[in-house]
């Protein structure tokens, strides 16, 4: 099958309950609340005129679910994939933000501002290389599944953050400081054609009621 250009529409998962709370939230999993469900709806409305032709979201419930919000009616199969997760944080899942600033403050900095020197050894999660390798993979796999169209998918916010970055040329040592934060239910918009990716859209918003 020859293949032709593909447009990924790359969302943020809705708000969800420890988003607001300010609980580490990777593999982990809550349930999307009011404001998430409506971010989800507006992205919807957004697309509601453009054709999906795949939808792909991580395995987490929160992305499923966004997913599901966005289609509304549209009978289109949601195909699940491990290599969109977000970034996996092991022992610190569901913790407070507050309560890792305080236990381990130079391993919050590493996270936050080094990516290079986090290994991920307090919490045994994952470091950001293999959080990019795997990221990779999983655009890899959308890519060679769907040789053309629009391609919708949800994943989250460490992920899309460093993602997107990596897709514009970026490097993993560098996205901390240089990639804007992936927002709930932004839309970002990337072409692919012969093997080349091109944004066009980065961190949309303007469909959120922000008042």
């Amino acid at each position: 099958m020859a293949e032709g250009l593909r447009t990924i529409y790359f969302v943020r998962h809705g708000k969800t309950e420890w988003n607001m709370t300010g609980q580490m939230q990777g593999w982990g999993d809550s349930p999307l609340v009011a404001e998430g469900i409506a971010g989800a709806k507006a992205v919807g409305e957004v697309l509601k005129d453009t054709q999906i032709d795949a939808v792909y979201t991580s395995t987490s419930k929160r992305t499923k679910d966004t997913a599901a919000y966005i289609l509304a009616d549209r009978d289109i199969e949601i195909r699940p994939l491990e290599e969109l997760k977000e970034m996996n944080f092991g022992t610190w899942e569901g913790v407070t933000v507050t309560e890792i600033d305080e236990k381990h403050p130079e391993e919050r900095a590493k996270i936050l501002h080094s990516p290079a020197t986090y290994k991920a050894e307090v919490n045994g999660g994952e470091t950001y290389y293999e959080l990019a390798e795997r990221l990779l993979q999983g655009v890899q796999k959308i890519v060679s599944e769907t040789k053309s169209g629009n391609i919708l998918v949800v994943s989250h916010g460490m992920s899309l953050t460093l993602l997107l970055y990596l897709l514009q040329g970026g490097t993993v040592e560098d996205h901390r400081k240089e990639a804007p934060r992936i927002l709930n239910t932004s839309i970002s918009v990337v072409d692919y054609e012969n093997g080349e990716f091109t944004l066009r859209k980065l961190n949309e918003i303007g469909h959120l009621d922000l008042k």
